[in-house]
């Protein structure tokens, strides 16, 4: 028998979610280190197998995107239908080499983006919409955030989110004040967040998302596979894991607890590809947040920005 997870309120609209929540980029692409083993999207019915599995251990909050590959299909096929489960899917703004372009241009990106969202997930609304990699410049225009405030107003939308990489498009997107969520990187090796975004999320009654918290897989024994540009990484997860007495699982373990044990965050995203490694990541869970000691003893690492956002690596 699983124990229940804990649940937290995601932001002022008060919705309940769970404490771990379910990415599902990895079921949708082939996404994070390459390896001896263990890289590459499952194949349908074990995408399916994934997804069921978390629902049934409690877990009430998937994330997605239309550039997760199949991700949308396989969410909306597995658990379109229960209506327990909260499905937080994003909108991309597209550029060419003229921009963005005029407001209709990107009005247009995020109806079609939303609708498409809803088909694929097999919703009448979607729970939360969130702007994908939000940059300052996109905020400051305005054009995309009013559109998804139409979206929402018509019903589409439950809640508004955005994601970032940067601590200035997270304060950007704090500052807009119309924003319920904001989803940002956020583990052991990269803490740059707690410097001033989560009192000010805190402050504004925006939920924090925390993501990578593996990042990408470099917490795990995936490591031992990074590539010699990033040894400077390797050195540090090396460093980290000797503090477990030298076990991969348990450095693991220690970094999906970590970033449970943030008292500001409303859920914690983990990218599980299989039924084991979500069974991993829930066995973190039921043993429970570091104490404020050994928490503190693993803040305030600070770590090159060239290895911690996995975009500048040259892995797929």
């Amino acid at each position: 028998m699983r124990m229940e997870l804990p649940m937290r309120t995601l932001g002022k609209g008060g919705l309940r979610v769970s404490a771990l929540s379910l990415g599902t980029v990895s079921l949708g692409l082939d996404y994070g280190l390459p390896a001896l083993a263990g890289f590459g999207r499952p194949n349908r019915d074990e995408a399916a197998r994934v997804l069921c599995a978390a629902a049934d251990a409690g877990i009430n909050l998937f994330d997605t995107a239309p550039a997760y590959g199949e991700a949308e299909r396989l969410l909306g096929s597995a658990l379109g239908k229960r209506s327990e489960c909260y499905f937080a899917t994003k909108v991309a703004i597209a550029t060419d080499n003229q921009g963005i372009g005029g407001a209709a241009n990107v009005e247009k990106q995020v109806n079609h983006s939303v609708e498409q969202s809803l088909r694929d997930l097999r919703r009448d609304r979607l729970d939360l919409v969130q702007l994908h990699n939000a940059t300052v410049a996109l905020l400051a225009r305005g054009d995309a955030v009013e559109a998804l405030l139409v979206a929402q107003r018509q019903g589409k939308i439950g809640w508004l989110g955005a994601s970032v990489y940067s601590e200035e498009e997270a304060l950007a997107v704090i500052r807009c004040g119309c924003f319920d969520s904001l989803q940002v990187a956020f583990n052991l090796l990269d803490q740059k967040m707690a410097q001033r975004v989560i009192a000010a999320a805190v402050a504004a009654g925006v939920a924090l998302i925390l993501r990578s918290a593996l990042l990408k897989g470099a917490l795990t024994e995936k490591a031992q596979w990074l590539p010699p540009e990033l040894s400077d990484l390797k050195r540090a997860v090396e460093e980290l894991r000797q503090t477990v007495g030298g076990s991969w699982r348990q450095l693991t373990r220690l970094a999906f607890r970590f970033c449970l044990s943030v008292p500001q965050s409303a859920s914690v995203l983990i990218g599980a590809r299989t039924v084991d490694e979500l069974d991993e990541a829930l066995a973190a869970v039921y043993e429970g947040p570091l104490s404020p000691e050994e928490f503190l003893a693993l803040s305030r690492r600070g770590a090159d920005e060239r290895w911690l956002n996995p975009s500048h690596w040259n892995v797929p």
